[in-house]
């Protein structure tokens, strides 16, 4: 059921119309030119490398094999890369330096992304972008990231005979909540849950302010007990809380807010949509001495872990 060698699409899955990339075996110039590439020049149907460094358009030195491939609208760009520098990278890019505990429960989320979804862009398992997992190559895995990979070798997460769905974000700002109070038609699942995540009320690493030149005062409607906004009505538009939060650029949908004659001022706490894993939460849990299960039984009430190969 894992694969050994992942397909990340970079780029977010968008055609690109130059790729500048570099390797031992020099650089090369790839650019899109209708059904083909020229690749330095050369008339190409595809081009591949291995372990090569990308100058343009970003700047990222990735494990394996970069294939590059003539799209209608542009270079399909996917690195192949065995699972363990995959997963090493994703925990890398989503956390970055933190206790090994909350790093082995990134990783078997991230493993369990791969069970859950399969290729999920058609020839890809994953984009590099949030849309997926954040892969930024091998650039920011160092030990630690591989030893949380290596000690959670084969672990995914099921509920029931079942993967489950795989959603983590950065901050909840002390509010965890289900996916119906994110995204409208958002699924009920058993081991999502609605309430208190003690550990990041008094953490204030992720407070923020953003004013929004409104002409009108926006009505807010909060799960009860909480200043967590699931909705929000604007004279006859209504918006579930991701949508208000990407219209208005809102880090997350804890806040309070207050209306002006020039517009309204929201300062909150937390960042990204508040279900599943809490990322600064297992943080803060694995510095008090939680191990990842205990984590990942917290924030997924009811899932359990089995090693499959």
């Amino acid at each position: 059921m894992l694969p050994e060698t992942v397909s990340v699409i970079l780029f977010g899955g968008n055609p690109v119309k130059e790729v500048v990339l570099s390797s031992k075996l020099g650089k090369f110039n790839v650019q899109h030119k209708g059904s083909n590439l020229l690749v330095n020049g050369e008339v190409r149907r595809s081009f591949s490398i291995s372990n090569a460094t990308v100058l343009k358009p970003i700047s990222a030195t990735f494990k394996g094999v970069i294939v590059l491939s003539a799209e209608k609208e542009g270079i399909s760009v996917i690195n192949r890369v065995p699972i363990e520098d995959y997963l090493a990278s994703v925990m890398a890019s989503e956390m970055g330096n933190a206790p090994l505990e909350a790093l082995k429960a990134q990783a078997v989320l991230a493993r369990t992304f791969l069970v859950r979804w399969g290729l999920r862009h058609g020839k890809a398992h994953a984009c590099d972008a949030d849309h997926c997992q954040v892969y930024k190559g091998s650039n920011p895995a160092n030990k630690e990231h591989y030893r949380a990979v290596r000690e959670t070798d084969g672990e995914v997460l099921f509920y029931g005979d079942k993967p489950v769905e795989v959603l983590f974000h950065s901050s909840c700002g002390g509010w965890i909540c289900e996916p119906k109070y994110v995204w409208k038609g958002g699924r009920e699942l058993p081991y999502f849950w609605t309430g208190e995540d003690t550990d990041c009320f008094s953490d204030h690493n992720s407070a923020w302010k953003v004013f929004v030149p409104l002409k009108v005062c926006p009505t807010v409607r909060r799960i009860p007990g909480t200043l967590r906004a699931y909705m929000m009505v604007i004279e006859n538009d209504t918006l579930y809380a991701n949508d208000f939060r990407k219209r208005f650029n809102l880090p997350s949908a804890v806040f309070a807010y207050w209306c002006s004659t020039s517009g309204v001022i929201f300062i909150g706490t937390g960042k990204g949509h508040g279900t599943g894993l809490c990322q600064r939460g297992a943080i803060l849990k694995a510095q008090k001495g939680w191990s990842y299960m205990e984590i990942l039984n917290f924030y997924y009430k009811g899932a359990r872990i089995l090693k499959i190969k």
